[in-house]
């Protein structure tokens, strides 16, 4: 008997991704909803999509994810992060299914002189953080049968960081990018692989997932000069910024350390983790 997965906000680019990834799977069936056809952050919708489906699955792909915007109190879009997550945890619980979601290292606070491990306390230092912090908590109060996978900067579709540099120095605009905010980069269709392979595994808890950029983690401006290298692009147009003296049009706190460990991740999946220059290099010549 198949397996019957349900795909939330399957109109994002990640949803879109994890939907190809699991077509591919053998003795699968996948429904994947758009938020026009599921909005997460209406209960009654969400209890009656479940039990109408009856998925034995549900790895949710909505959320809110523009730190800065989430700074400025976007409180309706900020919920989707947290009352989101609470409605399909509760429909999860109640028609017994396993529970699949996204979330950030924005949850610490970026102090560590080591890369934090799932079991780290939380520590979140801006609103976006907070609302990932909320939604993990209303999770693993519901539910015993979830997986939460971290993960830092996405790239790979949309209005992603590569493509705001790629528009910069094409037109020989200057672009300011921090050269004190350490980030390891990770490609969208990595990520997606891994929500699949640890969904496959039924496996439990909070999972970390980046692309390897090391204990210490890149800077910004170090992957900006590589997007620049790697497009044929003039890297000298790049502006190194502390990430204190960056124009976010509104106060923010940034956790300038919060590196993930995935070695959790790379126990069961070594092959499922490459370094971040090689995810980048494949994804811009493709």
């Amino acid at each position: 008997m198949a397996r019957k997965i349900l795909v939330t906000g399957a109109c994002s680019q990640l949803g879109r991704v994890v939907e190809v990834l699991l077509k591919l799977q053998e003795d699968t069936e996948v429904v994947a909803l758009p938020q026009a056809e599921l909005d997460i952050l209406d209960a009654p919708a969400v209890l009656a999509t479940v039990e109408e489906i009856k998925p034995a699955v549900i790895i949710n792909c909505a959320g809110f994810n523009d730190v800065i915007a989430a700074e400025k109190r976007l409180a309706t879009k900020l919920s989707i992060n947290t009352r989101g997550g609470c409605n399909l945890a509760q429909a999860a619980s109640q028609f017994k299914a396993y529970l699949c979601t996204f979330s950030s290292k924005f949850v610490f606070n970026g102090k560590k002189d080591q890369p934090y491990i799932e079991d780290d306390d939380f520590w979140p230092i801006n609103q976006y953080g907070t609302s990932m912090h909320g939604g993990e908590e209303m999770i693993s109060n519901l539910l015993d049968n979830y997986l939460i996978i971290r993960s830092d900067l996405l790239y790979g579709g949309g209005n992603d960081f590569v493509s705001q540099i790629q528009r910069a120095l094409k037109v020989g605009d200057q672009f300011a990018v921090s050269d004190d905010f350490m980030i390891a980069p990770t490609y969208i269709g990595d990520l997606a692989a891994a929500m699949v392979a640890l969904s496959s595994k039924w496996a439990a808890g909070v999972y970390h997932y980046t692309n390897d950029a090391g204990d210490d983690g890149i800077s910004c401006y170090e992957f900006a000069q590589v997007v620049a290298e790697l497009s044929d692009l003039d890297a000298s147009l790049l502006k190194p910024t502390p990430i204190n003296d960056m124009d976010f049009d509104t106060p923010l706190s940034m956790p300038h350390r919060a590196i993930l460990s995935i070695e959790k991740f790379r126990e069961m999946f070594p092959a499922l983790v490459r370094p971040w220059r090689e995810a980048l290099t494949v994804y811009i010549e493709k």
